[in-house]
């Protein structure tokens, strides 16, 4: 993009910037305002709910009082009633009948007849008797009213009860017999005590406050976070019930008496505490409050900025593209100047016009027009020099080719070398026979086996790996194998024979190198094998009849690390037909192109059938198994093997 391009989007962006922060500032301006008023809304509302609460705590009980000092009226007219009746001498069916007539005529609900016994003598309610009892676990709700046969009391009116009769809710009171025994028992529907509640408590404020049409939803809750009243004006399609947010501010409220409020599409939900009387908060309201003239208000801001805005860009735009036209176009002119430096075709006097400007471009115009003939000056000395280094650099590669092939010819010397120091076959015996490989990682590696006859019963094994490669490792290895077998010429256990080595080889290395060992002794007579390991992977036996197992370890140290260390061995003893397999690390520690281990799983499974081939196969089924797995990933490690297989004595 071109600078001018750059200018005047830079220019854009800056403004286009500015206006959108003006704009998101009256917006949010706005929205605070909203916020302000709402809550302002919210906090009013909340004082009249906080009011008729308290109002509808109280009336139930002032109420059930009132009504309980007119229901104990009523029971004494009821028991001097049932006093006329009796001196009259009306029958208790009459008498009944008229009770339901006054019951069905009255607010009054049921009418009783008490005896001193606490049977029902007279009832407003057809076929209903029943028994008062003194024994509150008998009849928890009638034993109250045992006071009054017992002649403890005169009147009593008792609190609202759920019946066992037809599970309603009624409030009873009654008063002493007229001539001292028996009782008169009145009742009432707690239904009628409910609805005067509900015409003058907090429901009839939700209903005012809906009506008003400030608010469009409404919730009460107390301490509890029990439901005191709510209300919508849009139904529960539209102002559902109160969703999580709403409930954890709910909480808020009630345990802290912060007031919070936020936008949620076309309303204002505010959320205050109740006061109570003590200051603290009691419970807490719910309100959805309409936002539809303040959300008209900040529309028609937005609408306007928008307008300023558009305006304001256009004018920017037309500014920044005079503007950055006269500031691109000197540079225009050094930029094709550049080119045609570049191009080696520039002359002296192509920025004149440029030059001339008394500003900052006039100055580049004029530095650049010095560069360019420094550079070309510069150039044809570059030039020159080039040739000069050319000539020597072939020089120098021809002597590094000559040096290189003839390193490359003695490392095919000592890679030569390393393997005529192995063995190149075993020894011919009957009792046995061995294969032995090693594919070194570079042309010389570190890794070495060896065989040889201590006498004409017992063949010596020796499976070694050299820590590190290259030729420092090649040495310590014929080293370390020289010092192995004459140590082992000498010694008649491979423990003792290590335990040797090992002090020799400390004394006699320079580079601080270790190799790992394994040593071990077949004796042809018996197919007794005596081993001892010095930090090396245990080999495998290969069974008769297939199966595989691992040497037990001895827990050696590698040699060449401490001196003085002695070497444990043990021994195991070959069938006729059981076969050792020898190696290094260099096979189970292959890799293949996914960074995966060869390991020891792999190399048993190799192993597996190998009882049934000859030596050679068994050694090269190992071999080409771990060049499978590796494919094309370059080979880590120097590879090395050794199989033998014990044919018996009487071979």
């Amino acid at each position: 993009m071109s600078l001018r391009g750059r200018l005047i989007i830079l220019i854009i962006g800056l403004l286009s910037a500015a206006i959108l922060a003006l704009a998101g500032s009256l917006g949010w301006q706005a929205r605070e305002a909203i916020l302000v008023q709402a809550e302002a809304d919210g906090n009013r509302i909340a004082r009249v709910l906080a009011q008729a609460a308290a109002v509808a705590n109280s009336v139930p009980e002032e109420i059930e009082r009132v009504v309980g000092r007119q229901m104990v009226a009523e029971a004494l007219l009821a028991a001097h009633l049932f006093d006329v009746a009796e001196k009259a001498g009306i029958s208790a069916t009459e008498m009944n009948d008229r009770l339901m007539e006054i019951t069905a005529r009255t607010s009054l609900s049921e009418i009783w007849g008490i005896d001193a016994t606490g049977w029902t003598t007279y009832h407003s309610l057809p076929d209903v008797a029943f028994q008062i009892l003194p024994d509150a676990e008998r009849d928890p709700h009638f034993s109250p009213f045992w006071s009054l046969l017992s002649g403890e009391k005169f009147a009593l009116a008792g609190p609202s009860i759920d019946r066992d009769l037809d599970g309603k809710r009624f409030k009873y009171a009654g008063v002493r017999g007229v001539g001292g025994t028996g009782a008169a028992l009145v009742g009432y529907d707690f239904d009628f005590i409910k609805g005067i509640v509900d015409r003058i408590g907090l429901n009839q404020v939700v209903r005012s406050l809906l009506d008003s049409g400030r608010v469009n939803a409404i919730w009460v809750f107390d301490y509890q976070f029990q439901p005191l009243a709510q209300g919508a004006l849009l139904g529960a399609d539209v102002n559902r019930e109160p969703d999580e947010r709403e409930r954890v501010a709910l909480d808020s409220s009630i345990r802290s008496g912060d007031t919070t409020s936020w936008l949620a599409g076309p309303n204002m939900v505010v959320v205050t505490p109740i006061p109570g009387p003590d200051g603290g908060p009691i419970g807490a309201t719910l309100l959805r409050l309409p936002t539809d003239g303040l959300q008209g208000l900040m529309k028609s801001s937005l609408i306007y900025t928008a307008i300023v805005a558009g305006a304001v860009l256009l004018a920017s735009i037309l500014a920044a593209t005079w503007f950055s036209h006269r500031l691109s176009r000197p540079l225009a002119s050094i930029s094709e100047a550049a080119a045609a430096v570049e191009q080696q075709r520039f002359v002296r006097g192509q920025l004149g016009a440029v030059a001339v400007r008394p500003d900052e471009f006039g100055n580049l115009a004029r530095v650049f027009e010095q560069m360019a003939k420094e550079v070309f000056a510069r150039q044809d000395e570059l030039d020159a020099l080039v040739k000069v280094r050319t000539r020597q650099l072939e020089e120098k590669n021809e002597l590094l080719e000559v040096a290189n092939a003839q390193i490359e010819q003695e490392l095919l010397l000592a890679q030569n070398m390393q393997t005529a120091i192995l063995p190149a076959a075993f020894p011919q015996d009957p009792r046995f026979d061995g294969y032995a490989m090693m594919k070194a990682a570079r042309h010389v590696g570190g890794d070495f086996y060896d065989y040889f006859m201590l006498d004409e019963h017992r063949i010596a094994l020796v499976m070694a790996d050299v820590s590190g490669k290259g030729v420092p490792a090649a040495f310590f290895m014929a080293v370390s194998r020289t010092v192995i077998q004459s140590v082992a010429q000498k010694t008649d256990t491979p423990g003792d024979c290590i335990a040797q080595a090992n002090d020799l080889v400390c004394q006699e290395n320079p580079l601080e190198l270790f190799v790992t060992v394994f040593y071990g002794i077949l004796d042809a007579r018996t197919g007794t094998f005596t081993y001892a390991n010095a930090g090396h992977n245990p080999p495998y036996i290969v069974r008769r009849d297939g199966a595989i197992e691992a040497l037990p370890v001895t827990g050696g140290m590698a040699m060449g690390i401490l001196d003085g260390m002695p070497f444990a061995e043990k021994s195991v003893t070959l069938a006729a037909g059981d076969s050792l397999f020898l190696f290094t690390d260099g096979v189970t520690e292959a890799f293949d192109p996914a960074d995966q281990e060869y390991g020891e799983e792999r190399l048993e499974a190799a192993l597996v059938g190998g009882e049934a081939v000859p030596i050679e196969t068994l050694a090269g089924r190992v071999v080409a198994s771990v060049a499978t797995f590796s494919d094309t990933a370059p080979q880590s490690d120097d590879l090395t093997c050794l199989a033998l297989r014990y044919n018996g004595p009487d071979a």
